[in-house]
């Protein structure tokens, strides 16, 4: 079946997003933090990650802190710098945390993908225009 049949639903696109919270709603990852992360990962700096992301610095900072309170781990660690500036860098826990969310997030879409081609071809085969 091509879409053209079905013009009232060849323009469906399914949007949605994911987060993980705590159990009372305490926002631990979304997609800003994870691109944040990663953003640290390629520049070695909060600063920048935050810049890149645009976010505030203090803002970053916060997210991360609330998240590594709750998590009862450390994501980031900073080095103070001389002239030049410090760093910051991911801790080993804070590198699985991205690479594990990474796989969740691809594993997620590729259910998704087949939810929404399931849907579309749920609506074509049951339109009352067929």
């Amino acid at each position: 079946m091509s879409d053209d049949k079905f013009p009232k639903y060849s323009n469906i696109r399914i949007d949605y997003k994911i987060w993980m919270s705590s159990c009372d709603g305490l926002e631990i990852m979304d997609d800003a933090k994870w691109n944040l992360l990663i953003a640290i990962q390629e520049y070695g700096s909060l600063m920048a990650a935050a810049n890149k992301c645009e976010i505030s610095y203090r803002k970053a900072w916060g997210d991360l802190k609330k998240a590594e309170a709750f998590l009862g781990f450390q994501i980031i660690e900073k080095h103070r710098g001389g002239k030049d500036g410090g760093t910051t860098a991911l801790t080993p826990d804070g590198e699985l945390l991205i690479l594990s969310y990474k796989q969740f997030r691809k594993d997620f879409q590729e259910s998704v993908h087949q939810c929404i081609i399931h849907f579309k071809k749920s609506l074509k085969t049951n339109s009352p225009t067929r």
